[in-house]
């Protein structure tokens, strides 16, 4: 009788242990509803460090952030004062025995024409309507955005970013993950390592770099195109772009250039190591050296004003109209 008293209080007191854990673990899910007045083009810096957080414009000056803060947070610092706006969950230093805990769940507004900074380590990030300039940086974590002008950065190590309507100078950068980029306009920068791009945009001026992985692109009016790859296609139409000026490389991939019809420019395209040249463009073939590996072609179309100038090591070239 003694043992079965015993195992019933054993039983009752892990019972109410884990109710107790489990009523901790609910308060420390602390709500945050702040707000607070700021200039029209405030500088404002987040950080939260694990997560969700969506980032909204709204139409005053105000800035506000509602939601959850990560259960294990000790807490959280607003300053807003001069223009300058920061924002921060505050974590522990130690980190250890997280388990699959969620982090933060935050919505966060602010006006239009603000320039934002945002940085976290295991967070997903969802930025829209933003034209004051956006530096976002992740560790583990997608990035989404949208509609966003001026500097624009988006930069995470493990994670896909997709890119929608961004404009002005823009910059995306993964190392193990995917770009999709979608309607960007004014200068474009795209950097992949361990990742494919899939590009539709009506920049000015682009440039590409990718390590392992796949190039997918479309432009429309671009007028300077640089690119280089490594291990991987790299498939690239240009229309709308009469005259441009591109230069290219590739090291143990295939580049594949299709441009307008009646492009006007001198073309410079050499392999080593044995590849191919196709040319879809004029009749022109291309020579082999004398000695040595590789081939080359030189051409004109019209006056030549534009230049192309294409160059691989172990892969091929092929360039034909649209």
């Amino acid at each position: 009788m003694k043992a079965q008293t015993t195992l019933t209080f054993a039983l009752l007191a892990g019972a109410m242990s884990l109710l107790l854990t489990m009523n901790a673990s609910a308060q420390g899910q602390q709500s945050i509803d702040e707000t607070r007045q700021v200039s029209a083009n405030e500088k404002i810096t987040l950080e939260v460090m694990r997560g969700d957080v969506r980032i909204r414009t709204g139409s005053d000056n105000t800035f506000s952030v509602r939601g959850q803060l990560d259960e294990l947070a000790e807490g959280f610092e607003l300053e807003s004062d001069n223009g300058f706006t920061r924002f921060e969950v505050v974590m522990p230093r130690s980190m250890r025995g997280i388990g699959n805990r969620e982090g933060s769940d935050l919505e966060i507004v602010l006006p239009a024409n603000s320039d934002v900074e945002f940085s976290g380590v295991n967070i997903a990030v969802d930025a829209a309507g933003i034209l004051g300039g956006a530096n976002i940086t992740t560790v583990n974590g997608d990035i989404v955005a949208s509609d966003l002008g001026g500097v624009v950065a988006l930069k995470t190590v493990n994670g896909p970013i997709s890119s929608s309507n961004n404009r002005g100078r823009v910059s995306l950068q993964t190392v193990n993950g995917e770009i999709t980029d979608n309607g960007s306009s004014g200068r474009l920068e795209v950097s992949t390592v361990n990742g494919a791009m899939d590009i539709n945009s009506a920049a000015e001026e682009v440039t590409l770099n990718m390590v392992n992985g796949e190039v997918e692109a479309r432009f429309d009016g671009t007028r300077t195109l640089e690119f280089d790859g490594i291990n991987g296609e790299m498939r690239i139409a240009i229309s709308n772009s009469t005259s441009p000026r591109i230069s290219g490389s590739s090291v143990s991939g295939e580049i594949e250039l299709q441009l307008d019809a009646d492009v006007d420019a001198r073309f410079d395209l050499r392999t080593n190591v044995g590849s191919r040249i196709e040319n879809g463009i004029t009749d022109d073939e291309a020579q082999r050296p004398q000695f040595g590996p590789g081939r080359s072609l030189q051409f004109t179309t019209g006056q030549g004003n534009g230049s192309v100038e294409l160059n691989t090591v172990s892969g091929s070239i092929e360039v034909g109209p649209r």
